[in-house]
């Protein structure tokens, strides 16, 4: 539960994709500028992928993961009360380093408890998560549509999360993990074991990761959704994204080891209904199928992993490792977005996701035994 609700807390840090049309409208933001502010959690995550163990190691993991909480809420204030997009930058890049502790430390404390059950756990808890980013778009949705301002709606949700962490996460103890060994880009050398799982994880990142930051935008710009409506409908992308992590041991006995191809030909077809689809309705089910196929792929990718190397590299550098991947798809993923939305136009600049897909289903199909 705790980790459940610290991933609702991150949700909020992240939930800064709902109001990015509004920023760019207020601000007059470039797409590049807008794309940064969705990808300075990927910058923090690179960060604390290289420093983060040390953190743990010196601090322990209670004290690294209650500095995080505070990071992202202060990030958060900042963020919702910044005049000038300086400040809403900085508050994204505050909340961004907190949010990279929770996904550096929480794959690690979910393996070291659930061992080989790892990916139904993981993806449990990362199924919660969507229900507060549906909760923050409807609230927020609602907010504009009454011509309110979504700063105060914006963090009394999180105020909300905050406090119930707080009430969730104080009697829980916390282990420590076990070390072997020190954290260390030489992991990387290690082709079949680290390498290749890893660039697994940022292809599976890159995917859906970029569509859930751009969506309200999206909808807002291609769909021609209002300013109210669009984080509305934008909403959809948690629900199809928590609905596809809850039934996840389903899809996994019925597609097997083909599941993660199978997810990403189901998100390169929505991610293309989105683009060629006519009117806003279906633009939405093309956001809905790209969520639900998107779905498994993090968890997943990040279970191959542990999988692969846990008989090598101990569990905390495993999350660095993993909280690197992350980083440079959420890093790399928006900002290319942005940078092919102000040259080609956002509609067109959607295609990049399903090039994506083609590489990820022809890479990771489960007969190619040499990877």
């Amino acid at each position: 539960m705790a980790s459940a609700v610290s991933y609702c807390l991150l949700v909020a840090g992240l939930s800064v994709g709902v109001v990015l049309g509004e920023l760019r409208d207020q601000f007059n933001l470039s797409g590049l500028i807008t794309a940064l502010h969705g990808s300075t959690f990927g910058i923090g995550l690179l960060v604390i992928g290289v420093i983060g163990v040390g953190l743990v190691d010196r601090t322990g993991r209670r004290t690294v993961m209650t500095g995080a909480a505070v990071a992202i809420t202060i990030g958060v204030v900042m963020f919702c009360t910044g005049s000038v997009w300086p400040v809403t930058l900085a508050g994204t890049a505050l909340s961004g380093l907190g949010g990279a502790l929770f996904v550096m430390i929480m794959p690690g404390l979910i393996s070291d408890h659930h061992g080989e059950n790892r990916a139904a756990a993981f993806a449990a808890a990362n199924s919660v998560p969507g229900v507060a980013a549906v909760i923050f778009s409807l609230a927020i949705g609602a907010a504009l549509t009454a011509q309110w301002s979504w700063r105060p709606v914006y963090l009394a949700l999180t105020a909300i999360t905050i406090i119930a962490l707080g009430l969730v996460a104080r009697p829980v103890h916390v282990p420590e993990p076990s070390r072997h060994g020190t954290f260390s880009l030489h992991h990387f050398r290690d082709r079949q074991r680290v390498l290749i799982p890893w660039l697994f994880i940022v292809n599976a990142v890159l995917t859906e990761f970029s569509v859930g930051i751009w969506s309200t935008a999206y909808l807002k710009e291609v769909g021609g959704a209002s300013s109210g409506l669009a984080p509305v409908l934008a909403a959809t992308f948690g629900v199809m994204m928590f609905s596809s992590r809850l039934i996840l041991p389903a899809t996994q006995r019925l597609f097997g080891e083909a599941t993660i191809a199978v997810s990403f030909v189901a998100v390169g077809v929505g991610a293309t209904t989105m683009c060629f689809g006519p009117g806003l309705a279906v633009k939405v089910l093309g956001l809905a199928i790209t969520a639900f196929g998107g779905g498994p792929l993090y968890p997943l990718t990040v279970d191959r992993l542990y999988r692969r190397a846990e008989s090598s590299v101990d569990s905390t550098s495993l999350g660095a490792i993993g909280a690197l991947a992350s980083g440079a798809a959420v890093t790399i993923g928006p900002l290319t977005l942005g940078v092919l939305a102000d040259t080609f136009g956002l509609r067109w600049a959607i295609l990049f996701i399903p090039a994506l897909c083609i590489l990820g289903a022809v890479t990771q199909r489960p007969h190619l035994k040499r990877w």
